[in-house]
């Protein structure tokens, strides 16, 4: 493989001038920039990129940890992190976690040791402010998506998940339905008590009292919030209207809904949260109403804070804040 000294004596140029072409520098004429490049595709160089991560002592890549990179619903986050990073000339590393505290802690501590140039972690579970805590202990640059740590300084990308749920209720309230129900994901997210608290807030606001059925606790599986709601029906309580903490409970509670004989949403109106998939496919869901996630969005301008921080690790920290958008589909007037 030919040298950067071989390819400035074959282009009859300094080695200077090689070196602006490859850190994509000014000061370098067309006609000098044009025969660097011809010499260097006629040998097929290729930079050895550890020599230029020392010299420009930039890694050019930055490492994502999430939790499962293989969850459909979190593909426009990867792509917003993808495209984000491929318009400033950075390359993504992407480790999953696969529900593993320790694997995450892990692949924070290798893209730390000099091998990226910031990370980006998403989460949102209470047992992920160890990982937090690890990434603000190191001397890298990064940021949290939906991970808070309110005593570290630290950049963040947050949903504003209680003024979704707020907007979610309110609603179901102006379209005329008062005996609501709140159907909880996993409480081990700060996210899920985040809804509970938006849901109570409206429910306040709008001076409709909550009964011992209007919090139905559930978790991220349509499975167990079908069980909770098939046995409140079966006791002979009927809410009127649902708004469930995520997607695949809102689902758990159209098939049992729909099982009971119940209309869409002539007798049950149901609104979820995040623009999520049903895990089952043996049933034909109705379009369901739901405040969707910018994720795409969240993932672009979670590369563009860390970028900002690492041109400048003095400035300031940040936190970009994104509301959730109703969409509105069959299961809700």
């Amino acid at each position: 493989m030919a040298t950067i000294s071989e390819i400035a004596k074959e282009a009859n140029v300094s080695r200077t001038l090689v070196s602006r072409v490859l850190n994509n520098k000014p000061g370098v004429s067309p006609e000098n920039r044009r025969k660097i490049l011809e010499t260097m595709e006629k040998y097929n160089y290729v930079p050895n990129g550890l020599a230029r991560a020392l010299v420009l002592q930039k890694t050019m890549t930055i490492g994502v940890v999430m939790d499962d990179l293989c969850n459909d619903f979190f593909f426009n986050l990867i792509n917003g992190l993808q495209d984000a990073g491929e318009e400033h000339g950075y390359n993504m590393l992407f480790c999953s976690g696969r529900k593993d505290i320790d694997t995450r802690i892990k692949y924070v501590d290798y893209f730390a040791q000099g091998r990226t140039d910031g990370i980006i972690a998403y989460g949102s579970n209470r047992e992920d402010e160890e990982l937090f805590r690890s990434i603000a202990n190191k001397p890298i640059n990064c940021v949290l998506i939906e991970g808070n740590l309110n005593e570290c300084p630290i950049n963040k990308i947050l949903l504003d998940n209680f003024h979704g749920a707020y907007k979610a209720t309110e609603h179901l309230i102006k379209q005329g339905y008062h005996n609501i129900i709140h159907i909880t994901n996993d409480m081990n997210y700060d996210v899920s008590l985040e809804r509970l608290n938006g849901f109570v807030q409206a429910m306040h606001d709008y001076r409709i009292p909550l009964g011992p059925d209007s919090i139905i606790y559930a978790d991220c599986f349509e499975k167990v919030a079908y069980q909770q709601m098939k046995r409140l029906l079966a006791e002979g309580r009927k809410p009127d209207a649902c708004f469930a903490g995520a997607d695949k409970p809102a689902y758990g509670v159209l098939r049992a809904a729909l099982e009971a004989g119940l209309s869409i949403p002539g007798d049950l109106a149901v609104i979820g949260f995040d623009d999520d998939t049903p895990a089952s496919r043996d049933m034909v869901f109705p379009g369901l109403t739901t405040m969707r996630q910018p994720l795409y969005e969240m993932g672009k301008a979670g590369v563009e804070l860390l970028l900002k921080a690492i041109a400048d690790p003095s400035g300031e920290v940040q936190t970009r804040t994104f509301a959730a958008e109703l969409i509105l589909r069959e299961t809700c007037r």
